[in-house]
């Protein structure tokens, strides 16, 4: 039988179930990450700070992952799957759980953005060109190139726009 060495993998969680599937698993001595943003609550009578997960719907476990060990991973209600490539659970390299969590320990502001890639389909949310869909050409930093096109008749318009003010397009 292969051997399987510790590794860091990406649990796929149900909508705010971070923290009771991180819980779960501290509880079964498994080794855990869930990346925590410091952030004020947004709730109208009092302002307070709270944590909230960085990512959304996804934590960190490190360990072997014998079937005994996913079995104990998946019998928790709060997840929904594993993250896989390829058929296989995705090996997340270390170096990118420590960049994680040195940039959320350093004390500087941090808050989610969504991964965006050159073609993805985007609408802006704010500014001028607020409802604007298009397609993302070009990404510079804190600055981003969309373009605007016309698809029936071929022609397009590209316009520069602040990168914080772009999402992905759904």
């Amino acid at each position: 039988m292969a051997t399987l060495t510790a590794a860091w993998y990406a649990i796929y969680t149900r909508n705010r179930h971070e923290k009771q599937v991180d819980a779960y698993l501290r509880q079964q001595r498994l080794q855990t990450y869930l990346p925590l943003l410091h952030t004020w609550s947004s709730r109208q009578d009092r302002r307070q700070l709270i944590d909230v997960p960085a990512l959304p719907g996804y934590l960190f476990v490190h360990c072997a992952l014998w079937p005994e060990i996913r079995a104990v991973i998946k019998r928790n209600s709060g997840v929904v799957r594993l993250v896989e490539h390829a058929g296989r659970p995705a090996v997340i390299p270390p170096e990118q759980i420590e960049s994680l969590r040195i940039a959320l320990e350093s004390g500087q502001p941090a808050s989610p953005h969504p991964c965006l890639k050159v073609g993805d389909r985007v609408r802006v949310t704010r500014g001028h060109f607020k409802g604007v869909t298009g397609h993302l050409m070009r990404v510079a930093p804190g600055r981003c190139k969309l373009v605007i096109s016309i698809d029936f008749i071929n022609r397009a318009v590209c316009v520069e726009i602040d990168a914080s003010a772009v999402e992905k397009d759904r």
